[in-house]
This record gives C-alpha cells, structure tokens and sequence, in this order.
C-alpha cells in the first residue's frame, strides 16, 4: 500500500490548530519543561550562548588553532557545568516528548498522563536517537575519512558534499523518532527507527522542503527579534541586561521548539493516518 504524501498545506493548517486548541496545556508544559530549564542555564552559564570567535584574540589566528581552541573551550564548558546541562537536556526531554503525547489523535490524555509518558519514553528516545546518530556517523564518517587518507582535496570536498546530501537524508527519515515514541507509545528504539523510516517513505523531499520553509519564516525571524531584543536590553547594563537577555533567549528558543515539536506532530498524524481508536469511533 501507498504512503500518503504530505500536503504540507494541510500540515501547517494542524500545526496551528493544535497550537490553538491546546494552547493552555502547551504554555504549562512548555514553561515549565523548557523555558524554565533554558532561562537557569542563560543565567548561570551564560558562557553556553556565548559565541567564541573564529578568529580567537587575534584576527589573522590560524583557523584551525581557533577552531581547536573553541573545541577545548566549549569541552571545560561541558565538564564544568555537567550537572546542571545534564539537568536541561532531561527536562527539555521529558517536555518535549509530553508535548508530542498531549498532542496524540490517540485519545485525549491528561497533562498528568502526558507527563507520565514523556517520562516512560526517555529510555526509549535516548536509545533511539544514540543509534540514528550512531548510523549517521558510520555512514557519513567512514567514507569522508577514507576519502581524506587516500583521495586529492578537490576529491575530498566533493566527496563531503555528496555525504551532507545523504546526512540531511537520514535526518529527514529520522525525523519521527520522537513522535513515534510519544504518541504511538514505541519503547522499542530499534523499531521506532524503523518506523520513522517507513512512515517518511516516499515524501522525504517534501518533509524537507517543509523543514526547509519553516527554517526561513520561524528560526531566521526568531533569531533576528531576538537579536534585536538583546541589543536593546544590552543597553542597559548590568543585572537588567544579563536577565533581560536571558529571557528573551529562553523564550525565543521555546517558541521556536513548540513550534518544531507541534509540526512534527502535526506531519506524523497526517502520514500515519487515523489512530484504530478513531476510526472505531467512527463506526460506534
């Protein structure tokens, strides 16, 4: 049987009724699970929003050098502050993966229910996105790291063009990994990938495309009202400047994500199909 193909018309019309429907329930999840856990870590590491320059101090540093210095950098970053990063990324896990729940055409959950499965599936989840990474760098990092021992720069970089083609492939055939483990309950993390694989069949350009539109209207504005914001809120100084722009970082980025969180809600309920609740539903 055919997969459905993705009219991404229809999809955007779900995203924003979801979004209008259940916007009480997003806005306390969200807060809570992700605004919350990202304004802590803009306070009190604000070195994790910070940008380290690719030329370092000096503007004619090797880019290499730069580029090795913002890696050990960004690791003490990491190694100082684990606990607390640690502590977001769970959150922002649990959040997300309620949020995909609450969102379910698979009965009406509660927010307590939601919650509840966003906690059950984080094993899951975890697992799941270890081994799509995991399969993204066999497949990517191989061939490139063949193709540098043996092959001529000019070779090389074409090569590594052809593989960021087949990255965004795999991401986009990964794409439904959460969903799939939040809504239809998957704990399996092997056959959670497989279905994201199977669902997306046959409209990965179109998922593309629509990741790709969403990009440019929802990330680039957001980055540049959030910019702006910072801008005004630098003015000020002090304590005002450090909250203010920590805020404004946290909000955007939640936005951002409930937006991303409710699209992929809103594509895998359109190539997934009517829940076996719903359509016995309909013949009740």
């Amino acid at each position: 049987m055919a997969n459905t193909k993705l009219d991404m018309g229809v999809a955007w019309t779900t995203t924003t009724g979801l979004i209008g429907a259940n916007k009480d329930t997003i806005s306390a999840i969200a807060g809570l699970f992700l605004f919350l856990p990202s304004l802590a870590a803009a306070l009190f590491i604000p070195e994790a929003t910070t940008t380290v320059p690719v030329g370092g101090s000096g503007g004619n540093q090797d880019p290499q050098v730069a580029m090795q210095a913002a890696l050990d950098q960004m690791t003490a970053l990491y190694a100082d502050n684990w606990p607390v990063l640690l502590a977001v990324s769970i959150a922002g896990f649990i959040g997300s993966l309620a949020l995909l729940a609450l969102l379910s055409d698979r009965g009406n959950p509660t927010v307590g229910e939601a919650l509840s499965t966003g906690i059950k599936a984080i094993p899951s989840y975890i697992a799941a996105q270890v081994l799509s990474a995991l399969a993204v760098g066999v497949v990517i990092g191989l061939p490139l790291g063949l193709a540098a021992a043996v092959a001529p720069p000019p070779v090389v970089a074409f090569a590594g063009l052809a593989l960021v083609v087949i990255a965004i492939y795999l991401f986009v055939k990964f794409s439904l990994i959460s969903p799939v483990i939040a809504i239809e309950e998957v704990r399996n993390p092997i056959t959670a990938i497989a279905r994201s694989w199977r669902l997306t069949k046959g409209n990965s350009l179109r998922i593309f495309a629509f990741f790709v539109l969403l990009f440019i209207t929802v990330v680039i504005i957001g980055a540049l009202v959030q910019g702006i914001l910072t801008l005004i809120l630098s003015a000020f100084g002090g304590a005002v400047a450090t909250i203010g722009t920590g805020v404004v970082s946290a909000l955007i980025n939640t936005v951002m994500s409930v937006i991303l969180l409710v699209v992929l809600a809103a594509i895998h309920r359109q190539l997934a199909g009517a829940a076996p609740e719903r359509l016995a539903e309909a013949f009740e």
